[in-house]
């Protein structure tokens, strides 16, 4: 109605938040056109877009947004998304053009067909949501500094961790409100919505919102299973968990709920329009993305066309397993691991699930990471076990899993049976996976492959594809671990990024020069505290633009400084950052158990007790053995991580390694342990 802010003149502007080729966009409650609009015009003032771009951060709720304009007789283009990555953007550049979409590129991409035509200079690559990207026809592309993501990239939380530990009810009321809010903005407009509902915490307190009348719409429940009427299988493959919760949970709530249950012929129809839509796909993206797409096209047969899912409150309100480590190192390092989590759903999660519901032609909305509630959640305190005793155990964040989570619901009087749930992974509740487990044993058996397996099944289908991925090697077992991990996913891997001392570099080289793959000539030193920020983003966008990597993998397991800042600089370079070994196992057991139990077998080459070094580990069992006698020697918290710095191995052989297996003189660890503990029993009788 009036005219826009710009100095410049002004071509176009395009905002999308809905499935832009299927419908008219759609905005949020709390993201106006003219708050973007004036984002857009303070970019347009500072030069190569590295100011202005927190202003994003104050925008609630899921956009994509592309500003075009002519400065000074040069066109140029301003591309955005919200910062935790909702609605993924995607960019191409070729010769004197650009091309942007929300889509991964494939039969949903009317653009795709015509880019296959063109030349392109660099091929479409998801760009990090915490970036504004802004492309000339004679500059090229730039990206701005990334928005400081709750403290991400080195900005503190706008709440303070003391105004977060007030009384319980009253934060128990704030948290219930946000919530509330963050549902009535999800669902602003909507007469009807549908919802992912498996019966457990999350959904389950979503759908009594709507029963209580808290939020302003209709919403019906779906939830779909995996079964198979075969006697020969006995439980493995019973019927699903959440069929059976979610119905009686309904009832009780007296909630609209439809179930469906899907058979073998139908699985595998949902993988085959899966596949070519999900980026960097993996049997778990894939077991959750045909769970996703058959409850979404449930909904769409409703006639629904938004559809919430509860997405988002494991990593909010420290859900996981993983998070255990982080929490007993108190609320600053529980905070930062949530982040972490958070920060890596856009590519993890949040691009698989706007792919599939693109194809039911309906749009998922997240309660759980509406920005105001997660400024709240973040600054919960870590654990009751930290708490003076005149403080709640029930608002803290971790507590028996979402404990505050679980607060709310009581708050609300949900039923207990939602409020009590435990955690249960869509995939596994819905026993879809195991359809593709029976799905790739059939295919295994006409392969005649003993070692055929999910990676191979999923990646054999029409149009799974993988990023190429870069390494950073850190010298210790664990990055060859990362590798091996990564090669039976059927990845690609481009280069190794080298660490900076000269012993590890050394063995960097001698690593990348067995597995044949290129090693970077930059590397990544440390820094005070985690790594050297500029050198490691210099040395990831060198990868970028000397192997075309979208991905970069560290072996981390637990050092929060050396986690943080690894996917930190993966944000500034725009890279997509994994770290498949963070969080895997509990402290109080080995890390070495993932990696001995396929016949791999490791070499003890550091270790605080001489004796032990040059023993070989084989199995769970002699990892377990070989952890008891670290914490013998070095106290009961030791750990035998490579992030801890007191033991290191070397692959011995792996079937993963094309370097072969190599001779062993060294006796195994139950041998050396054994020993050791018979002189030590000796000593004792002497004595």
């Amino acid at each position: 109605e009036t005219a826009p802010p710009f100095s410049l003149p002004f071509l176009g502007f395009l905002l999308c938040t809905w499935l832009p080729f299927l419908s008219p966009p759609r905005l949020p409650l709390t993201c106006t056109a003219q708050h973007l609009l004036l984002v857009i015009s303070s970019l347009t003032r500072s030069p190569c877009c590295r100011q202005g771009s927190a202003d994003f951060s104050r925008c609630s709720g899921s956009f994509w947004a592309a500003y075009v304009c002519v400065a000074q007789g040069d066109l140029c283009v301003f591309a955005v998304s919200d910062t935790v990555g909702v609605v993924p953007m995607w960019l191409a550049l070729g010769e004197g053009f650009i091309l942007l979409s929300p889509y991964w590129p494939s039969e949903q991409v009317p653009l795709s067909n015509l880019s296959c035509n063109l030349h392109l200079a660099i091929g479409w690559r998801q760009a990090s949501p915490r970036l504004m990207h802004q492309w000339s026809a004679s500059g090229g592309l730039e990206a701005s500094m990334p928005d400081h993501f709750f403290g991400l990239h080195g900005r503190k939380l706008e709440l303070e961790m003391a105004e977060a530990k007030r009384g319980e009810e009253e934060m128990t009321l704030q948290l219930r409100e946000a919530l509330i809010q963050a549902v009535r903005r999800c669902v602003a407009g909507e007469e009807h919505v549908g919802l992912l509902f498996s019966g457990g915490l999350d959904s389950g307190l979503l759908a009594w919102l709507f029963t209580e009348e808290l939020a302003p719409c209709r919403c019906s429940c779906y939830t779909v299973g995996f079964h198979m009427e075969d006697k020969k299988i006995k439980n493995k493959y019973a019927y699903p968990e959440d069929l059976s919760m979610a119905e009686a949970a309904a009832t009780e709530m007296a909630m609209p709920w439809e179930a469906h249950v899907v058979d073998l012929k139908e699985a595998e129809a949902l993988l085959l329009q899966c596949a070519p839509v999900i980026a960097d796909l993996n049997s778990v993206k894939a077991s959750v993305g045909m769970t996703m797409l058959a409850a979404c096209q449930m909904a769409a047969r409703d006639g629904v066309r938004v559809v919430l899912s509860g997405l988002g409150s494991e990593e909010a309100f420290a859900g996981y397993q993983r998070h255990a480590r982080a929490c007993d190192a108190r609320d600053e390092a529980t905070s930062r691991d949530r982040t972490l989590g958070l920060a890596q759903m856009w590519h993890r999660d949040l691009q698989r699930d706007f792919a599939v519901a693109a194809l039911a032609k309906v749009e998922i909305r997240y309660p759980f990471l509406d920005s105001e509630l997660l400024s709240i959640a973040l600054n919960l305190p870590s654990s009751s076990s930290h708490r003076e005793p005149s403080e709640s155990p029930e608002l803290c964040a971790a507590d028996g899993g979402k404990g505050a989570l679980r607060q709310v619901a009581r708050s609300l009087k949900a039923p207990k049976r939602i409020s009590e749930r435990r955690k249960r992974a869509a995939q596994y509740g819905s026993r879809i996976y195991n359809a593709l487990k029976i799905l790739s044993n059939e295919a295994g058996k006409l392969q005649e492959d003993s070692r055929y397996h999910q990676a191979n099944y999923v990646m054999s289908v029409p149009g799974a594809s993988h990023s190429p991925v870069a390494i950073l090697f850190t010298s210790g077992y664990h990055s060859i671990q990362v590798y091996c991990l990564l090669r039976s996913w059927r990845c690609e891997i481009a280069c190794i990024i080298p660490p900076d001392e000269e012993s590890a570099k050394a063995r960097a080289a001698h690593f990348a020069q067995d597995v044949q793959v290129p090693l970077l000539e930059k590397s990544a030193p440390l820094g005070s505290k985690g790594y050297d920020m500029p050198a490691l983003i210099d040395a990831l966008k060198s990868a970028r633009e000397n192997f075309a990597v979208e991905v970069a993998a560290c072996g981390h397991v637990c050092d929060l400084d050396l986690w943080g800042s690894f996917a930190a600089a993966c944000d500034s370079a725009s890279l997509r950052a994994y770290a498949p070994e963070w969080g895997s196992c509990p402290a109080s057991q080995s890390s070495m158990r993932r990696i001995v139990h396929d016949g791999t077998v490791l070499q003890v080459r550091k270790f605080p007790d001489s004796a032990l070094v040059g023993c070989t580990v084989a199995s769970p069992q002699e990892a377990d053995l070989l952890l008891d006698a670290l914490r013998r020697k070095c106290g009961p918290e030791a750990t035998d991580d490579t992030d801890a710095g007191l033991v290191d191995c070397d692959f011995v052989s792996s079937p993963f390694l094309p370097c072969g297996v190599r001779d062993v003189t060294g006796s195994s660890v139950a041998v050396a342990t054994s020993l050791e503990e018979q002189e030590n029993s000796f000593a004792n009788w002497l004595g």
